[in-house]
């Protein structure tokens, strides 16, 4: 599949704001997956996780994961295969052309912008919050997400493990505005598409950066660490990943390599 800069003018086609709100549940799927598959993210036969896996990890339900993996392989986006080795595979020669669901959902670059932000500034806040007033114990159990992260075996499952951090984390710095913050995360994951299990483990390894600093009561490399973790997505979401693809200058520093989770 050869990667054409067709996607990099919809980044700039003036649709701003909201652009995943507009689309179904399954369209939001649809785009994720199709943006991933587009990216070279998810490859050519690559296998899919399970339905339940793959569901959890795009947060929604197995009757609309299911609705758009069989509209994706109506599409000859993926394919599927019985038997004892048989699920949903990237297909082999793939024809993509466009879709309303990626037009639709690349048209939200700007929110994403503004929303990468507005985390950025509340998890610091969180961070430090729990670095002051969260308890050893309560510390010390984030470490078991941390580990969870290191031993996700799809970009599906990781997304338990990372959600579930940054809950603890909530947590632990005792402040009732952490409401909103989790808000945040959760309208921000609409945007993630899935990733290499290698780069997400860069994510994984930034948390447990976060987590020695606060173990270590150490609030500013806490800080610092969160900030860098957060505003590393405006190199590595797809608004960037479509920039480099079309050949454009990104948006940002650039990055070595792909590393877009929260």
């Amino acid at each position: 599949m050869s990667t054409e800069p067709r996607l990099e003018p919809l980044l700039a086609s003036g649709e701003h704001s909201r652009g995943a709100a507009r689309l179904s549940a399954t369209g939001t799927v649809r785009a994720r997956i199709m943006l991933a598959v587009e990216l070279g993210l998810l490859r050519p036969g690559e296998r899919l996780p399970p339905l339940p896996e793959l569901a959890a990890g795009l947060d929604v339900s197995e009757i609309t994961a299911r609705r758009a993996l069989e509209q994706l392989v109506d599409d000859g986006v993926l394919t599927r295969r019985r038997g004892r080795q048989g699920g949903t595979f990237v297909a082999e020669k793939l024809s993509i052309t466009e879709d309303h669901a990626v037009r639709t959902y690349l048209a939200a670059a700007d929110e994403v912008r503004r929303l990468i932000d507005q985390r950025m500034l509340m998890e610091s806040a969180v961070v430090h919050a729990a670095v002051m007033h969260g308890s050893d114990a309560e510390l010390g159990a984030i470490r078991a997400h941390v580990d969870a992260g290191a031993s996700a075996t799809s970009w599906a499952t990781f997304h338990a493990a990372d959600r579930a951090f940054h809950l603890a984390v909530a947590e632990a710095a005792h402040l009732d505005a952490a409401a909103r913050y989790v808000e945040v995360l959760d309208e921000l994951h609409r945007f993630f598409v899935p990733y290499p299990l290698e780069h997400l483990q860069q994510s994984n390894a930034e948390h447990a950066a976060i987590l020695d600093a606060a173990l270590a009561r150490d609030v500013d490399a806490a800080v610092l660490a969160t900030r860098e973790h957060v505003l590393s997505l405006h190199r590595d979401m797809f608004m960037n990943l479509i920039s480099d693809a079309a050949g454009a200058p990104p948006t940002g520093s650039p990055s070595p390599h792909p590393r877009a989770q929260p």
